[in-house]
């Protein structure tokens, strides 16, 4: 029973890296809530935000500089670190610091291959990773071939990745910097409070779980294929307030799957969908050469992400921005082969949806239109025929749109 797999958890360590990550990507978090489709929408913690410019008005340029390289919102090299946490079950920033002091370079450097949509490479076991990046540091073509052919990322984060690979231990020791001066000068002065906020949404979730069960953990779309949670031993949930409508996870070993909800995200089951919103969040997807190339290539078979951003080279920031308008217009599909999520598409599900919303939003249209034309009639008298002209044109408009539509997405 997956309710009975719940590990509720509140280690400061996670906030930690979470924290880090907020300063260096407010804008892409803040930017969820300028792309909501519920009725009642929700707003950024304005607390938050002020801390943000406070804690960046503050960084020396030398910290600056490492958050670009170790938290850049494309990559998040340095979060590769969260399954060090996982494993060892540390609870601390303290413990963590020390345990990354007693990590090998290249244990360090493996994990950066891991984070977001990471790299092509099947194995994907910690022993693999440290072997390659054995390979890769003895070889300097070796490194520049895997990076050129085997990551997903744009020129400039391969460049950045190439020049961590290329010193290892100045690589190790300024990520141990970065993360010695946040902890002592940033995130100390904050932990309390973060603390004792985090443990008051932690007993809030808790309640929304034991109250509605799987339909509320279904609800909060953590996962784009919710069977895979029954596969593992443990579900541990977490919040964390620096992740606002956003969520991170983890899962180590296909053992243990960890989410951790922003405030808001724990809240979004309970808010009603705008149906116009939800509609236009249809076309809005469609709209754009690279989203439809995607579209196209999963008709054909379905796809990792990896295997997909290298067939119609894309970025892995790009494919995952992509991905995310995809899943809001509901025009993507996940199975599970046994081993891996993969994206799919059904070409009649696209155009059912795009019928449907377009039938919708003009309906709406309609409906404004005839109560618009009804206030006029009371204003001016009444004027049948001019009325029926009117309705006639926009039945026609409503077929020549839908023709449009469907030459524009031949899937």
């Amino acid at each position: 029973m997956l309710l009975g797999k719940i590990k509720y958890i509140d280690w400061p360590s996670y906030d930690f890296l979470l924290s880090i990550m907020r300063v260096n990507c407010n804008d892409m978090i803040i930017g969820a809530y300028k792309d909501q489709d519920f009725v009642e929408q929700f707003k950024p913690d304005d607390e938050i935000i002020d801390w943000v410019n406070e804690t960046k008005r503050s960084l020396p340029s030398d910290i600056e500089e490492l958050l670009q390289r170790f938290f850049d919102c494309e990559t998040y090299f340095g979060a590769g670190t969260f399954a060090l946490i996982q494993e060892r079950n540390i609870e601390s920033p303290e413990e963590f610091i020390d345990a990354l002091k007693q990590a090998s370079e290249k244990s360090i450097l493996g994990r950066f291959l891991r984070t977001g949509f990471g790299s092509d490479i099947k194995e994907r076991e910690d022993s693999q990773f440290e072997e390659l990046i054995e390979k890769l540091t003895l070889d300097e073509k070796e490194m520049l071939l895997f990076i050129t052919r085997s990551t997903i990322f744009s020129s400039v984060q391969k460049a950045n990745l190439l020049e961590l690979l290329e010193n290892p231990s100045q690589t190790k020791e300024d990520l141990l910097y970065l993360f010695e001066w946040f902890l002592e000068n940033v995130f100390n002065k904050i932990r309390n409070d973060v603390r004792k906020s985090n443990q008051k949404y932690l007993r809030l979730l808790e309640r929304h779980v034991q109250e509605d069960g799987t339909s509320y953990l279904e609800s909060l779309n953590v996962v784009s294929l919710f069977d895979v949670l029954e596969t593992v031993t443990t579900l541990e949930l977490s919040v964390s307030p620096f992740l606002g409508l956003d969520q991170a996870s983890l899962m180590i070993n296909k053992d243990r799957y960890l989410f951790i909800l922003g405030y808001d995200r724990v809240e979004i089951p309970f808010r009603k969908k705008d149906e116009r919103l939800e509609c236009i969040d249809v076309f809005d997807a469609l709209a754009d050469r690279e989203r439809l190339a995607i579209l196209r290539e999963l008709t054909r078979e379905p796809n990792r992400p990896v295997s997909l951003a290298k067939k119609l080279k894309i970025s892995a920031g790009n494919l995952s921005n992509h991905l995310e308008k995809l899943k809001k217009g509901r025009l993507l599909e996940s199975v599970y082969d046994g081993k891996h999520v993969k994206y799919a598409v059904k070409s009649e599900k696209i155009r059912r949806l795009v019928n449907e919303s377009l039938d919708k939003l003009l309906e709406e249209a309609l409906d404004k239109g005839r109560r618009r034309n009804l206030f006029l009639l009371k204003q001016a008298g009444p004027k049948g025929p001019a009325e029926s002209r009117s309705h006639q044109s926009v039945k026609s408009m409503n077929i020549s749109i839908k023709s449009s539509v469907f030459s524009t997405i031949t899937l």
